[in-house]
């Protein structure tokens, strides 16, 4: 037997047990939802915004290509989304379902495309690397669009791969297919997609090229890659804003990336960074079959230029990340993961050869085996460290989501739930909105005001971030800690149930007034009767919508003497802004109240004597204020204060 038949018996081998790919899968999928139950309390604010889009196109279903929300994204992952979502309701739970799922269907595509390039072993010993090596398995964990990337990309490869070796139309029009969804996956993706277009040109203009299956693949790609080039050519800023606004400056930060990704090729990452592992791009018990792959590469494909391209896909999917900040980025080099994978599986299956070649048929396949063991061991460990790490207490909004899933479950549907210190427009909140309906739901920082309703509420406050916000709350109400964090000592956050006091709201003001017939204003604590220059006055107010309001409303707060700016006379010092911060009066509901405080500082020039304080609102956009019926102005006399100099 000659070399050319003695490498071509590799591929001529007995199929592998059915069963064994189904314990290999059934391992990959274990590791991948094994830490369900964890992570369904984490959402991450990008995560929420996929959440979020994806509740749009379920609630205004439509097709489109790209969504401009969060920086920009591409669509795909949110369509896979959509019946998860639906099935699961709005909820970390149905994110983590589906990405496990894609995880495991990438595996699969790992091993279509390895016995595509690989003989049958390495591609066996590719697919279980994939399954149990750290990296995969914890971007299988992550509700990202990135995790579409390996997939789309390894199934367009593969199909192109086959369909050169079969010739057969269907699988170069698969191929064309897969192709062009590259465009839809991630900003990234596109260096796969600029590879796969390469290779074809390279086979049309070959020698004996498959010409009329390359033009196939093509024109389909480009049909499927037509939506996203119309909307780019239409939308160029939301499409191009984010790859720009994230790319090294210059060779000095392309350098510094180059040093970031060479410290964790091999040894772990030293924190979770942008998504990352705790666990090396190659994994310890992954490495010497890694090195020694880089070797065997040439021996285990079924072609040889098949080497060079399984190399040349290495660089290809790092590039990415090494032209963006914050390198080490996991995510922007995601498809790394696939060649990485398909090395492994060379290496081990060199390893296996040489054992059996040196007579020691027991251990060949039981000391690989023994290290991909090992390895979904350190996997399950990294996995548990990642979870507990401090920072992803915090990147992955775990304070949030573990009240909200509380509440869901042992708070009344009747009763209202804030959020503090939060935006309302916190994507994570928005999407855990939907969840914890038909519960009203805001939220606001209370560094600048509290909202406090009529009727008993429940509250979730990140004491890490407002300690006091018990004692503030317990001013106007009764407080219960219904549950806190139980992963730190003092508690990082907590959910309190709030009654308020009988007295409240009678107890709330001296000075009362109805502005435009839709807010109840009121003065809570008198003035200071005397002021000196340069000090600061305090104006305690607490508003209430009468009705719910349809546009967001500022206040100003003015000091001003005898006569008035009206008639003449000049405004001394003002102070004005929305009365809640991004929690504006367009959000207010009819039983709650607003409690806030604004500042006047007396300026250093100001004249002794007696002046008025005042106050008024307006619509924010406009600028045209609200009437105060009963009274000859538009704005509200609180209180005449004493100035000294």
């Amino acid at each position: 037997m000659n070399a050319a038949d003695d490498h071509l018996a590799r591929f001529r081998v007995t199929p592998y047990p059915y069963w064994a790919l189904a314990a290999i899968l059934l391992l990959g999928a274990s590791l991948r939802w094994h830490p369900i139950g964890s992570l369904s309390d984490m959402l991450s604010y990008d995560e929420a915004y996929y959440g979020l889009d994806t509740l749009s196109l379920i609630e205004s279903p439509r097709l489109t290509p790209f969504l401009p929300a969060n920086l920009g994204r591409q669509s795909l992952w949110c369509y896979i989304l959509i019946p998860f979502v639906a099935l699961f309701g709005a909820h970390p739970f149905a994110l983590r379902v589906a990405a496990g799922f894609v995880g495991i269907l990438t595996a699969t595509a790992v091993y279509r495309l390895g016995r595509e390039t690989l003989s049958p072993g390495a591609a066996r010993w590719a697919l279980l690397a994939f399954c149990v090596a750290g990296w995969p398995v914890h971007q299988s964990g992550l509700g990202m669009r990135a995790i579409l990337w390996p997939l789309v990309g390894t199934l367009a490869f593969a199909a192109l791969l086959q369909a050169r070796r079969t010739g057969r139309t269907t699988l170069w029009i698969e191929a064309g297919l897969w192709i062009g969804m590259l465009w839809y996956t991630y900003f990234s993706a596109l260096l796969w997609l600029l590879y796969a277009v390469l290779l074809l040109i390279g086979w049309l203009f070959g020698k004996r090229g498959p010409r009329r299956g390359g033009l196939i693949a093509l024109g389909v790609s480009a049909l499927v890659s037509l939506p996203m080039l119309v909307y780019g050519y239409h939308h160029p800023q939301e499409v191009l804003g984010r790859p720009q606004g994230v790319r090294v400056s210059g060779l000095a930060d392309l350098m510094a990336t180059l040093r970031a990704w060479a410290r964790v090729w091999f040894s772990p990452a030293d924190d979770p960074g942008r998504y990352n592992p705790l666990c090396p791009v190659v994994d310890a018990g992954l490495a010497a079959f890694f090195v020694i792959g880089l070797f065997a590469l040439s021996w285990a494909v079924r072609q040889r230029w098949q080497a060079v391209w399984l190399l040349g896909l290495v660089p290809v999917s790092l590039l990415p990340s090494l032209l963006s900040r914050d390198a080490p980025h996991f995510l922007r080099a995601a498809g790394l993961t696939v060649p990485i994978a398909l090395m492994v599986g060379a290496g081990a299956w060199g390893v296996e050869q040489l054992l059996r070649r040196i007579r020691l048929k027991p251990l060949a396949t039981l000391f690989p085996l023994a290290l991909m063991l090992l390895t979904a061991l350190l996997t399950v460990l990294n996995t548990t460290r990642w979870l507990r790490h401090p920072y992803v207490f915090l990147l992955m909004e775990q304070h949030v989501n573990q009240g909200a899933n509380f509440i869901r479950s042992a708070v009344p549907e009747d009763t209202p739930v804030y959020f503090s210190p939060f935006y309302p427009s916190h994507p994570v909140i928005a999407f855990r909105r939907a969840d914890l309906a038909p519960r009203p739901v805001g939220a606001f920082d209370s560094h600048l005001c509290m909202v406090v309703p009529e009727q008993p509420a429940v509250y979730l406050s990140v004491i890490l971030y407002e300690p006091d916000f018990p004692e503030k709350l317990s001013r106007w109400a009764g407080t219960t800690v219904l549950f806190q964090d139980p992963g730190a000592r003092p508690p990082r956050y907590a959910v309190l149930e709030a009654v308020p006091k009988p007295e409240f709201p009678q107890n709330l003001g001296v000075v009362r007034a109805v502005f435009g017939g839709q807010v109840e204003v009121r003065l809570m604590e008198p003035l200071p009767s005397a002021a000196r220059v340069g000090e600061t006055v305090p104006i305690y107010l607490a508003l209430r919508a009468q009705r719910p309001l349809d546009r967001a409303y500022s206040l100003f707060v003015h000091l001003y003497g005898d006569p008035t700016p009206y008639e003449g006379g000049p405004l001394w010092a003002q102070a004005d802004g929305p009365a809640c911060g991004p929690y504006t009066s367009d959000l207010w509901r009819t039983e709650e109240w607003i409690l806030t405080t604004f500042s006047l500082t007396l300026p250093g020039d100001l004249p002794s004597g007696r002046y008025q304080v005042g106050m008024g609102i307006y619509d924010s956009t406009t600028g045209i204020r609200l009437a105060l019926p009963g009274h000859t102005h538009d704005f509200l006399s609180l209180q005449q204060v004493e100035i000294r100099r």
